[in-house]
């Protein structure tokens, strides 16, 4: 070592020394032991590669910041005080945001023939690395932290092009030119760019961040650019043609107006990935990747710029935009997903949480039907509830109705049709009442999906009879819908005027019928010695369907793999329908309603499941209405999906099938459709909730794929329908389905509507609509009601303006989907909720060290270096910001316990775009107010690489208290953690398996691959539109759902809510339009679905972000969040928590400092969450 390096590390070792001690005594706080020193942990260090696959605990996306107690003692460690020893942090640099920019030449290259990726790991050797790290190393040198320090802490992870600061505006044309660096991009091969920006908050619909692009070939270029606020890449060669899979539909948007980071990662074929394989990240969030090519800038032979903003194409600047560029950072290295969150961890953010107006009312959330957790089955046996319907009869009671799906969560296997019920509004609820539940086949080829299914239920009570409906989809053994026969078998027959089911017989043409008392007649008409159970008498009515032959059981005409019955059903779609006439306390066998509504042309039949009405005014009062939707026979889920009614004009006796919304409609381009026939695929409109207005019409509001809401009006009781189907912007729909009732408030009429707010199947809103007197809708409200996972959901009007609502939840690691109710009343509905108005300090407390933590009540960043004005009038210095809440100062002893006037110089900036206070906030003495037990820690004077040195003064074992109450903790071994959640090891991988499974509703089961064309479209054309990508035009629905586009090959083997995938994989959002939440451990990253499709569990943290202003309820504050407030939680830092590095040189004792300074940060927490426990 030579004598400059050998001084730079002193000089540098002594600063993260000071810093180490901080953070050791913050973690001795908080896991309750004392402090581990450097020479204590000799034995005990992670190399970086078993860091790298270390698992990561499972925590909420909130709970990932703003907490101070979160500190990892490995990562404070290498933090400077800059006070020690007459090191200074340049603090102007700072302020001045003259951040050096890394000039490098050129980047490590990986030889063509060279499959394998560069490893995190991998030592940098070549020139261009080796002068940015000499160029870090001059940094540290300098004492400059970076004001991201913890974010940008990657091990062999140094920029082969940077720029900071910088800015695309109409003095500079929207261009920030890089040709300088155009050498070295065109080197690369394995990479990853990285881009922290601010877009105006009137940018273009479309505008580039980064691209390179030839001034010859207008269509060659590679691009990271935004598309309505979709984040997407684009890359083509020099014939025009597409490099990746088509990303202008890609899940994830950017927050316009708002600081966001977009990261795309690129790696060449390999062994795993023979044709390459590239992700798109926002905010630190896997959008989609595509296993199309690994193909990048040096396969665009004619590249000649590259730029920030506008980019020059054959000539001619397009796609500019005013930009504020905090951050381009170019890696000659694919970054892990892992690597990318932290990276981008500045960026995440949670909606701003809102309080309840004046007035308002909002319950607890009540489990009603509770699922299993860790993929495991409840203590009942079942494994996953779904699809809520929920009643108040004329008595009062609530009946909750549910699938209860014992196996999985998938839309096949055994599911029963349950209610329990309420008479108290949802205090309290009887044990569940099943209402059918056909038996399993003992001999199914596949137990997984071994049973007749029952599944999707609607409530509706006749108010004249006082009778109480419970109609439900019906499909033999099998996958529901994906297991009806490719070509129709008749279902029904009709003889001497009557109708008699059909079964078919093993080896035999004719179709045998089911007839009077269950005889089996032959196809020429002769009763047979086989009967059929036709009025079932089994519990729960089990034994429908049970074939005989005299008195032997041959086995159950619904049964269709190795079946012992020689008869079978057609392989159809049915409607059966129970009822109760006490109240929903006990129920009827199961009829069949299916040959009364079902029309030959229909291949699918299905309710929209949750609550029937009955009309309460008009000619057709007393009619009792139900939502239904259907698929012909042609195009079935691939562009035929209809809403439509059935009703009852006899009270439930016979049943009629009304028009489809798409009956004989016009669409705006002039095009006719009909549901019978239809094949067109943004025309679709599946599961519905109906209402009916004071002047009698009916309005359907409808699941479709525009984004938005759609509703349609009947005036004719739900026999047909208004050609025009209204939409209304101000409700997304993110295609789940959806819940409307109607209401009167003040002698005023209104609609209440529920759904998943969004991204994907998450955030649940209620809306509010005042009803005009022409029938229009004019929305006033759309008030938050549960963060996080929120998909199926059915509301009711309790009366005396209070609403209940039952809906789909899952909380941490419970399976998909429990079923939870709360209570809300008009206040809440109709009011605003309460929003902050500034990012305030929430605690600004002194670690040590002369550390400061100061905490806000909302994400912040740092750009121009803060400097805080104390009220004695010093002040004290930015050093670095630890998380998107907490940033850290240094201070002089004396200045503890000062009061903050305000901002000397610097900038704070809310990632809300609120203003930012610190006026007022007190720097306290530790975590409680009282001032931590320190040791003065003596300047290291050992030898280095072995060496003696002469040690001149013995740092003393720190033996004070470390715990919040004053008493001493004992000293307990803490084992390295490397579980999952709940003791369940979580296994890491950096694969992202796409989902690929269905888009439907029922029968959600992954779909028959559906050929899907090239994409060869192209951000080109008009500067704003990307205008060369062809539509897709695969299947979408709601039954069934069949894959949306599909980007990525390795494909999700679990189906939507089928057996589990085996699959240690990071799962990514693939929404397409209807979205799914898959494993509760994933990476942070979206996954789209339907119905609950399960997903490995063994899975990195997965995004729980929310779009919308989320109110938690008291019970529902997230158990892991951090604070350094009273009665605060602690979630452990899943990588190296108690790690420090070995002895041996004054670089290595630099950790214990801050490391000091973290422990007792986490002492306090922890010992508050104890007591709050």
């Amino acid at each position: 070592m030579n004598q400059k390096n050998f001084d730079r590390k002193q000089r540098y070792g002594i600063r993260k020394f000071a810093v180490g001690v901080a953070s050791v005594t913050i973690g001795a706080v908080v896991f309750g032991v004392n402090p581990v020193l450097a020479n204590e942990q000799g034995n005990s260090t992670v190399t970086a590669a078993e860091n790298n696959n270390q698992g990561l605990s499972e925590l909420p996306k909130e709970a990932s910041s703003g907490s101070l107690a979160n500190l990892d003692s490995e990562l404070a460690g290498k933090l400077a005080t800059a006070k020690d020893n007459g090191v200074e942090v340049d603090q102007d640099k700072l302020k001045k945001n003259e951040t050096a920019e890394a000039e490098t030449t050129t980047p490590t290259n990986t030889p063509a023939a060279d499959n394998t990726p560069a490893p995190a790991d991998k030592p940098e050797t070549d020139s261009a690395t080796t002068e940015a790290s000499n160029k870090e190393q001059n940094k540290e040198e300098e004492g400059v932290l970076p004001r991201d320090y913890y974010a940008r802490d990657i091990a062999n992870a140094t920029p082969v092009v940077e720029k900071e600061d910088v800015e695309t505006n109409s003095e500079n044309g929207q261009r920030v030119d890089l040709a300088s660096e155009l050498d070295t991009l065109k080197k690369l091969q394995n990479a990853t760019i990285h881009m922290e920006f601010k877009p105006d908050a009137k940018a273009p619909a479309f505008y580039n961040l980064f691209s390179v692009s030839s001034d010859k070939k207008k269509d060659e270029y590679f691009t990271m650019a935004v598309l309505n606020n979709t984040a997407l890449i684009e890359g083509r060669d020099a014939n025009g043609a597409q490099f990746y899979d088509k990303y202008t539909d890609a899940p994830l948007k950017i927050k316009p107006g708002q600081w966001n980071s977009v990261t795309f990662t690129v790696e060449r074929p390999n062994a795993d990935n023979p044709e390459g394989k590239v992700r798109l990240y926002v905010n630190g969030v896997l959008s989609r990747t595509s296993l199309k090519s690994g193909k990048f800038i040096k396969d665009m032979p004619d590249i000649t710029h590259a730029q920030i903003g506008a980019t020059n194409r054959a000539g001619n600047s397009v796609w500019g935009a005013n930009l504020q560029v905090r951050n381009l950072s170019v890696y000659d290295r694919v970054l892990t997903p892992d690597e990318v969150q932290k990276r981008s961890q500045l960026f995440e953010r949670s909606d701003l949480e809102q309080k309840l107006p004046e007035g308002a009312k909002l319950t607890e959330k009540q489990d009603v039907f509770e699922s299993g957790m860790h993929n495991q089955p409840n203590k009942d046996g079942i494994k996953s509830y779904r699809i809520p319907a929920l009643l108040k009869t004329d008595k009062g009671t609530l009946i909750a109705g549910a699938d209860e799906r014992r196996l999985h969560s998938s839309d096949w296997g055994d599911i029963g049709m349950v209610v329990r019920r309420s008479e108290d509004k949802g205090k309290t609820w009887s044990d569940r009442v099943t209402i059918t539940n056909l038996r399993d086949n003992p001999k199914a080829s596949d137990p997984s999906i071994g049973s007749p299914v029952n599944i999707d239920m609607v409530l509706v009570q006749d108010p004249a009879t006082k009778r109480i409906f419970s109609i439900y989809d019906m499909f033999p053994e099998g996958k529901g819908i994906f297991g009806m026969a490719a070509q129709r078998e008749e279902a029904y027959k009709q003889i001497d005027g009557k109708t008699y089911q059909i079964l078919y017989k093993e080896g035999e043409e004719g179709s045998y019928t089911i007839r009077e008392n269950g005889t089996v007649y032959t196809p020429d008409g002769k009763a047979t010695d086989y009967r059929v159970v036709v009025n079932p008498v089994k519990p729960a009515y089990s034994d429908k369907g049970d074939l005989y032959q005299g008195n032997q059981l041959l086995g159950n005409i619904y049964f269709t793999s190795n079946k012992t019955s020689p008869f079978r059903v057609a392989k159809d779609s049915y409607l059966w329908m129970s009822y109760s006439d006490d109240d929903g306390k006990t129920w009827s066998a199961p009829q069949d309603i299916t040959p009364m509504v079902k029309a030959d042309w229909m291949k699918f039949l299905g309710v929209g499941p949750g609550t029937g009405i009955t009309l309460h005014t008009g000619p057709h009062k007393g009619r009792i209405i139900v939502p239904t939707y259907t698929t012909n026979q042609t195009n079935h889920l691939n562009g035929s999906q209809s809403s439509r009614v059935i009703y009852s004009d006899d009270h439930g006796k016979t049943w009629h099938m009304g028009g489809g919304v798409n009956d004989h409609r016009t669409l705006t381009d002039g095009t006719v459709i009909d549901s019978s026939t239809m094949s067109n695929y943004y025309a679709q409109n599946t599961e519905s909730s109906v209402v009916q207005l004071n002047n009698g019409d009916l309005k359907l509001f409808m699941r479709g794929l525009t984004g938005d809401l759609q509703v349609a009006t009947s005036k004719d009781g739900g026999v047909t329908w208004e050609n025009d189907i209204k939409r209304y912007a101000d409700v997304k729909d993110v295609y789940v389905q959806l819940a409307a009732i109607h209401t009167m408030h003040d002698g005023k009429e209104y609609i209440v509507l529920s759904n998943a707010g969004g991204p994907g199947r998450f955030n649940g809103l209620v809306h509010l609509a005042r009803v005009e007197e022409n029938g229009e809708l004019t929305w006033l409200k759309h008030n938050p009601i549960q963060s996080g996972k929120f998909a199926y959901n059915s509301i009711q009007d309790l009366g005396n303006s209070e609403y209940g609502l039952l809906y789909e939840h899952a909380d941490n690691n419970q399976n998909e989907y429990t079923l939870s109710y709360k209570k809300f009343n008009w206040d809440f509905l109709s009011k605003d909720m309460v929003s902050p108005t500034e990012a305030k300090v929430t605690h600004a407390v002194h670690m040590g060290q002369g550390i400061i933590a100061m905490e806000f009540d909302s994400e912040v960043l740092v750009n121009q270096a803060p400097t805080l004005q104390l009220a004695n009038g010093k002040t004290a210095t930015f050093m670095t910001q630890y998380d998107t809440k907490t940033l850290l100062f240094t201070v002089d002893p004396e200045d503890i316990g000062q009061k903050v006037k305000g901002l000397a110089e610097g900038a704070i900036e809310s990632m809300h775009n609120l203003p930012v206070s610190v006026v007022g906030s007190k720097i306290t003495h530790g975590v409680n107010g009282s001032e931590a037990a320190t040791n003065e820690v003596p300047e290291f004077t050992g030898g280095v690489n072995g060496e003696e040195g002469a040690v001149t003064e013995e740092a003393p074992e720190y033996k004070g208290p470390l715990a919040t109450a004053g008493e001493e903790a004992p000293t307990v071994e803490k084992p390295e953690f490397t579980g999952g959640v709940n003791g369940v090891e979580a296994a890491v991988t950096e694969e992202a398996p796409e989902y690929t499974g269905p888009l439907a509703t029922v029968g959600e089961e992954s779909a028959p691959t559906v050929e899907k064309p090239e994409f060869t479209g192209g951000v080109n054309g008009v500067e704003a539109l990307v205008t060369e990508i062809p539509e897709y035009t695969g299947p979408l629905a709601t039954v069934g759902e069949e894959p949306a586009p599909t980007v990525e090959k390795p494909e999700f083997k679990g189906g939507v809510n089928s057996v589990l995938a085996a699959s240690n994989e990071v799962p990514e959002y693939r929404g397409g339009a209807n979205f799914v939440l898959a494993a509760s451990n994933a990476l942070p990253e979206y996954k789209g679905g339907v119905n609950g499709a399960e997903a490995a569990i063994h899975e990195v943290p997965e995004y729980k972000g929310e779009t919308k202003p989320v109110l938690a309820a008291a019970n529902e504050r997230p158990a892991k969040k951090l604070s350094l407030g009273q009665g605060a939680t602690y979630q452990a830092p899943a990588a190296k928590q108690n790690e420090l590095p070995n002895t041996g040189s004054k670089e290595n004792t630099t950790f214990i400092s801050l490391g000091l300074v973290a422990g007792l940060l986490s002492v306090l927490t922890f010992g508050k969450k104890r007591k709050e426990d």
